[in-house]
C-alpha cells in the first residue's frame, strides 16, 4: 500500500508539473495549437475530410428526393465540392457544391482547382479595371497635368514649404545608400502616356521642355523659385 500511494503521489506531481508547464507556455505567448489540449485553448486541425453522406431511401426502397426551387443544369459537368463550415460555436455543417447547380460557364470554371483559377481571375480583374474602365479617358489632357501647371504647383509648394519632414526623411534615406523611392519614379496620374509634351501657353514663365517631378523633390532648393525671368 505504501508503494502504491507513493506511485500515485509521484504521478499526480508529474501531471501537476506538466499542467503548470503548459499554462506557463500558453501565458508566455508560445504554444503549439495542434498539440495543446482543448481546455487550454487548442485543438487539432482538420487534416482529412469525412466521406460524403450516405444516400437516403424511401420505405419502398426508391431514392429519397427533396424538392428544389432552383434550376438544374444538364451541361455535362458532374463535379462535387464538399467542405465543413462552422455553424455557431460548437457545431459544423457539411456543405456540398454540385456542378448541376451552376450555369455552364461557372461549372466549367469551378472544375479547376482554386490555385489554378485565382491568378487568371486576378489578371482579368486588373486588366478590366486599368484598361477598360479608363478607356474613355484616352486622349484627354487635363489642364492641371500640363508641364506649366505642375511647375506652378511646385512653386506654390516651395513658398508654403510643403511636406518638409517627408523630404528630409527621403534625403536621409538616400544618403544611406541606393534607395528607390516610388513617388519620385512612378507616374502619378493616368494621363502620363500621352501628356509627355503637353504645354499651357498661358503660363510661359513656367515653361519646361519636358515634364519634371510632379511635386517638390528633396534635391530641389527652396531658395530658387521655379518662375523663369521674362
Amino acid at each position: 500500500p505504501f508503494w502504491d500511494q507513493a506511485r500515485c503521489r509521484a504521478a499526480m506531481l508529474l501531471l501537476l508539473h506538466a499542467r503548470q508547464q503548459a499554462l506557463r507556455r500558453s501565458s508566455s505567448g508560445w504554444r503549439g495549437v495542434a498539440t495543446t489540449a482543448v481546455r487550454l485553448g487548442g485543438a487539432p486541425p482538420y487534416l482529412h475530410m469525412p466521406p460524403a453522406p450516405p444516400p437516403e431511401f424511401e420505405p419502398d426502397g426508391s431514392p429519397k428526393k427533396y424538392p428544389l426551387h432552383q434550376p438544374i443544369w444538364d451541361h455535362g459537368y458532374d463535379w462535387e465540392h464538399w467542405s465543413l463550415l462552422p455553424a455557431g460555436v460548437f457545431h459544423t455543417v457539411y456543405y456540398g457544391d454540385f456542378a448541376q447547380d451552376y450555369p455552364p460557364y461557372w461549372a466549367w470554371l469551378q472544375k479547376f482547382p482554386m490555385w489554378v483559377v485565382t491568378p487568371f481571375l486576378t489578371l482579368w480583374a486588373i486588366t478590366t479595371m486599368v484598361i477598360f474602365q479608363n478607356a474613355g479617358s484616352i486622349g484627354i489632357k487635363p489642364k492641371r497635368y500640363t508641364i506649366e501647371w505642375m511647375q506652378a504647383t511646385k512653386e506654390r509648394e516651395r513658398q508654403e514649404n510643403t511636406n518638409p519632414v517627408t523630404r528630409y526623411l527621403d534625403r536621409r534615406r538616400t544618403e544611406r545608400g541606393g534607395t528607390w523611392i516610388a513617388q519620385y519614379n512612378l507616374p502619378w496620374h493616368p494621363y502620363w502616356v500621352w501628356m509627355s509634351s503637353s504645354h499651357d501657353d498661358e503660363f510661359p514663365e513656367y515653361y519646361l521642355p519636358k515634364p519634371g517631378s510632379p511635386h517638390l523633390h528633396f534635391r530641389d532648393s527652396l531658395k530658387e523659385p521655379f518662375v523663369k525671368d521674362e
